[in-house]
């Protein structure tokens, strides 16, 4: 889970089903794991500085990185074994 900091009624959530974005402090939620490979998201991480940004650990080890706030995501490279995705 991860909080915005510059908007705290925006919380990300990650699991085995995928990524979803609240805009409303829970109240809703949408999937935002355009880009990302099915098997969930291990680790999420918030750049504190650049909200916008976000890092995505997979199960497999790739770390994905989202610079629209989790609208779309791309791979970075070396990251990727090619398990998993």
């Amino acid at each position: 889970m991860a909080i915005d900091p510059s908007n705290p009624k925006r919380v990300y959530v990650a699991g085995e089903r995928g990524l979803y974005r609240s805009d409303d402090a829970g109240q809703t939620w949408q999937a935002v794991g355009q880009g990302l490979p099915e098997g969930g998201v291990a680790a999420l991480a918030i750049d504190p500085r650049q909200p916008q940004r976000l890092y995505a650990a997979t199960r497999a080890g790739a770390v994905y990185l989202s610079e629209d706030g989790a609208s779309s995501w791309r791979v970075l490279a070396g990251t990727d074994s090619g398990a998993g995705s």
